[in-house]
Parts: structure tokens; sequence; C-alpha cells
């Protein structure tokens, strides 16, 4: 079955945020986290993919997998694969995909020992790889603030490279009124800083909320007076600082490696 114009038009607009926002819905690009999709739980509305000359045993089976869930499959041209597509490289396969809500109502607090929050980080190819990240660690619940960048963004979506669909991630949280109340849990909230505690000395809590700050400003002041502990990771060299993603993992491997 070919793509209609009003189906070309409709994905068009999902390129821009507020028509995302206001549909609930992404545009999701590749075979590999086509594959990571279609294991989710997430709802996949309709897969399109340009008929080239050899699909592959894997893709094929993707389409197998698709048709089997009963979720349509359209073919689309290469041209019109482009007018929606972002990629440099398409890999000749897009999905529409409705976005998933979490609930901080229903978190359940006493599942998990270690989470992530990240403020107000910016940069997409950042947050990206801070999901994908977390993902490698097995920390499966994420906090985004009000003034993160969207998760839906085409290039966050990328560089998760399918770990959206592995995690649990709470979007436009208020910290003011979310951290504090799992401090009365337990909880000991993890700000990071370049002038604190090293890393390498600091003694993991049983129950931690790791905060990653702005790629320029840190986190700001008011998140790091509800912190419990302010942690460094130690410098060797001379460079001003680190890439958010890449502190991230630094940080992670030391609390997955320390003993309780």
């Amino acid at each position: 079955m070919k793509i209609s114009q009003a189906e070309l038009k409709y994905l068009r607009s999902l390129q821009q945020k507020k028509y995302r926002d206001r549909e609930r819905k992404f545009i999701l690009e590749g075979w590999r986290v086509l594959g990571d999709a279609l294991e989710s739980d997430f709802q996949i509305e309709k897969i399109l993919f340009t008929q080239r000359k050899d699909l592959g045993p894997e893709n094929s089976t993707l389409i197998y997998m698709a048709q089997k869930k009963n979720i349509p499959v359209k073919e689309l041209t290469e041209y019109q694969l482009n007018q929606i597509s972002d990629a440099v490289h398409s890999q000749g396969v897009i999905a529409l995909v409705h976005k998933k809500e979490y609930n901080i109502e229903s978190f359940n607090y006493e599942s998990t020992s270690l989470i992530v929050a990240c403020d107000r980080i910016s940069d997409p190819g950042n947050l990206g790889t801070i999901l994908r990240t977390c993902d490698w660690f097995g920390v499966t619940t994420i906090f985004l603030n009000e003034d993160c960048v969207s998760l839906y963004n085409e290039k966050v979506l990328r560089a998760t490279s399918g770990s959206i669909f592995h995690l649990n991630i709470y979007e436009h949280l208020r910290y003011d009124s979310v951290l504090p109340f799992l401090k009365t849990k337990d909880f000991k909230i993890i700000a990071t800083s370049p002038d604190a505690q090293s890393l390498a000395t600091f003694k993991k809590p049983k129950k931690s909320i790791i905060i990653m700050g702005n790629e320029a400003d840190g986190i700001c002041k008011e998140l790091l007076r509800l912190a419990d502990n302010v942690i460094s990771i130690p410098r060797f060299g001379k460079a001003e600082s680190l890439n958010v993603g890449i502190a991230t993992g630094i940080i992670l491997t030391q609390f997955r490696l320390s003993h309780e």
C-alpha cells in the first residue's frame, strides 16, 4: 500500500515540536531502533519504508513482526522519505509512534534505588547520550525538568539509539516539589560541581538521585541547596570541563562499582 499525500503532509508536520506535543506522537527512524520499539509497549501507529532491492533477512523479519501485530505497513518513495526524515543517510524506514506518558504521581519510589535527574540539559545530543548511558548502566528511572530539551526531538531520539524504549522517563517535572518529597523517602540528593568532594572518596548512599546540570551553567542554585552531597570528578589534565554525557558515564561507573 502506498502513502497518501495527506499522510505525507501529516508526517511532515511532526517535524515541529508544537505538532508533536499536540498530537502526542513522534517520528522514529532506523531499522535497529524500530526493533527496540516493536519489542516495547509503545504504541506504533504505522511503519513506512522504501522498497529497496534487498531489505535483508533482519529487516524483513521486522516487517513481518509488525504485520503480525496488525501494524499497518506502507511503502513510500525515497523522495517522500527525504521530505519527512532529517537524517543525512536515511536507512529507508520510519515509524509513527505514540508518546508514552509516565505520571510522577504513580511513581513507585520503593522499586528503585538510583535515579538520574537532568537539570536544564539543552543540547539534544547530550540528552540522548545521557539516556543511552543510563540504559548501559541499568539506571531505568530518569527525571527531566521543564527546561530540558524535548525528549522527542529528532536528534535526541537518534542519540539514544533505541534506549528510550528501555527507560522510564518522567518529563516536565518541578524539582522543587518532587525532590523534597523523595528526600522524605530516604533518597539522598547528589549534585555535581567542579569544586566539591572527590567522587573517588565518596561513599554511595543506599538510595540516590544524581543531578546532572546544564552544559554552560551547571546545576541551579536552588537544587544545590537541596543537595545532601556535592561531588566532583577528579581532574588530572588541563581541560576546562567535561561533556555532561561523559560525566554521567564516569559517575555511574563509580556508583555501580562501589559497594553498599
